[in-house]
């Protein structure tokens, strides 16, 4: 019943991303025919629309953020000291800056891109570790009129995977 419940919920939220859905997928299409050459009918490609996302591309590549974690109060200093130590190696065992680079070509292309942290069971020769991912925001669901994902009542983070991994 609780799954039934959870897809009926999944189903109300695709439909209230349809439009949003609509607009990405035609984003990365125009995308692709500007960048590869392609013309649509209407106009001729140029290389402006591609020097622009590379260059602000590059832009946001030379801001790469580095990792300060702050004390929210005094007894927290030394945990804040610490984790500003381990982050960026969790960082840098998780190639972020390729993920943070893929995420920013999501954000030139449609406007946002997000990020994913997850616990990955098969790292560290199976002890597990913190896995940084870009996910697609088309294979995201929340709560329909919600512009902050942590105020949805509901996420849903859906992927196509073969059957014989599930039975695993």
């Amino acid at each position: 019943d609780s799954v039934r419940e959870a897809y009926g919920i999944l189903q109300k939220y695709k439909a209230g991303k349809a439009s949003l859905e609509a607009r990405i997928i035609e984003n990365e299409e125009w995308w692709r025919m500007r960048h590869y050459g392609k013309s649509d009918g209407d106009c001729v490609p140029s290389a402006w629309l591609f020097n622009s996302i590379i260059n602000k591309h590059a832009d946001a590549m030379d801001s790469l953020p580095d990792v300060t974690c702050l004390a929210r109060e005094e007894s927290d200093r030394n945990a804040a000291r610490l984790l500003t130590e381990v982050v960026p190696v969790i960082l840098e065992q998780n190639r972020f800056d390729a993920t943070y680079s893929d995420c920013w070509y999501d954000k030139l292309k449609n406007g946002t891109a997000c990020y994913g942290v997850f616990w990955n069971c098969a790292l560290d020769g199976g002890a597990g570790n913190v896995d940084v991912r870009r996910v697609d925001i088309l294979n995201l669901f929340w709560e329909p009129g919600v512009s902050d994902l942590q105020h949805s009542k509901n996420i849903f983070h859906v992927e196509l995977c073969d059957n014989s991994v599930l039975a695993d």
